[in-house]
């Protein structure tokens, strides 16, 4: 079996989701994920120079070839586009052999896995380029004024003062009380969002009267589902080392599974002064990419919980990151804001690990997530689990007509 093309395609949703095509000489075709970034398709597409005339079922060889032909520009776009590339190598080899990907990462145990629902903080419709730019996608437009109010601007990646009836307790225990009763076990919800109580949003601090206003949105959270469903907070690496301990501290009686990214990831010992200094369990590792900066962050850093990303660092490294993270009883939960192809491809790896949490989805409030889903029997996800299927490779087709229709305007599809 020898590749013979590889073309891409890009939906807007709330965030590019990039579908990468591997066609080959035996008429069998795979179809993986990139993570989103800016022209992270042309990047994908670049790759066709060497992609070309290779065994796709030599996954691993191929990868280590595709790393090393970029270590100029490496990790970022470059492994977005791999990983991306990989997810639909992996496709094509299970059908090739009629085996489901959890089986070629070496078997499942679990046949349904968890999957735990970001919640932002409201109910709106969230899109943004990949330099996190508001935008209105190109197929909300000419839509009436009330749908094109869902589509809000962003603060921090969280939400911006224009929405403040998103922003209080209130709102955050009706949508949690909304979601836990889709059927979700696990809930994370931003504290990284705008108060009235803001002083100078560049020096990392939090002042008291902030933190009292973040912890009543967490008690709110935690009042409206109780104390069964499992609850992570998010920060998106907004905080410094003091006001990170003074915020997990603050929350520590709300009992959380993990507090996510309070301080940037590059410093894994700023990290590792919060991860001490708190009862509260932290967890990072979505701007990671190689398995060496976990192994830090566990030995480092102290972490009992890695935020992985499943595009960023790939299945097959995925899969080998999950076995050393058990070697010291660390366990994971995997960053995913990714549709319905690079969702399922994060299943297949969570049902492949013993040591998983959970499974992120991040398009709760995307209308078409299910509709792109070819002759599907059932909804992808059911009361917050995704059923892992036994069809070869990813197991799930791509409608392409309904990509087609939420396509991102100026990117060639599939050409």
């Amino acid at each position: 079996m020898k590749i013979t093309n590889i073309t891409t395609a890009v939906m807007e949703s709330n965030f590019d989701w990039t579908i990468v095509k591997v066609e080959t000489d035996e008429a069998i075709t795979g179809f993986g994920e990139a993570f989103v970034g800016p022209a992270v398709s042309a990047v994908t597409r670049e790759f066709a120079a060497i992609l070309v005339g290779e065994d796709p079922t030599s996954i691993d060889r191929v990868l280590r070839r595709l790393k090393g032909s970029v270590v100029h520009a490496s990790p970022g776009l470059a492994y977005h586009a791999i990983h991306g590339i990989e997810g639909a190598l992996l496709d094509l080899l299970g059908k090739k052999v009629r085996m489901p990907v959890w089986q070629i990462l070496g078997g499942r145990y679990r046949d349904t896995v968890p999957v735990y629902a970001d919640c932002h903080a409201g109910d709106a419709l969230e899109s943004i380029t990949p330099l996190l730019v508001p935008r209105v996608p190109q197929w909300m437009r000419g839509a009436g004024s009330e749908d094109r109010k869902s589509v809000v601007s962003l603060k921090h990646h969280g939400w911006d003062a224009s929405t403040p009836d998103a922003l209080t307790p209130e709102a955050y225990a009706r949508r949690a009380r909304g979601m836990a009763a889709r059927g979700f076990r696990i809930l994370k919800f931003d504290v990284d969002v705008p108060t009235p109580y803001e002083t100078d949003e560049y020096n990392r601090g939090l002042s008291h009267p902030e933190i009292e206003h973040m912890a009543a949105l967490v008690a709110a959270t935690r009042q409206a589902v109780g104390g069964e469903i499992g609850l992570a907070i998010d920060c998106h690496w907004n905080y410094g080392v003091q006001a990170a301990i003074d915020l997990a501290r603050a929350l520590e009686p709300y009992h959380l599974l993990w507090l996510e990214d309070p301080v940037p990831p590059e410093n894994i010992r700023a990290l590792g002064a919060v991860q001490r200094a708190t009862r509260t369990p932290l967890a990072t590792g979505e701007n990671h990419y190689f398995r060496v900066d976990f192994e830090r962050l566990i030995l480092e850093g102290g972490l009992r919980v890695l935020a992985p990303d499943v595009q960023k660092i790939g299945l097959w490294d995925g899969r080998k990151l999950a076995d050393l993270a058990d070697m010291h009883y660390v366990n994971l939960t995997w960053h995913n804001i990714s549709g319905p192809l690079g969702t399922m491809a994060g299943a297949h790896l969570a049902a492949a690990m013993p040591n998983l949490l959970a499974l992120e989805w991040h398009a709760a409030s995307v209308p078409f997530f299910q509709d792109l889903i070819r002759d599907a029997e059932e909804p992808m996800i059911q009361n917050g689990r995704i059923r892992v299927p036994d069809r070869p490779g990813l197991g799930i087709e791509l409608d392409l007509d309904q990509v087609y229709k939420y396509r991102k305007p100026g990117e060639p599809f599939f050409e």
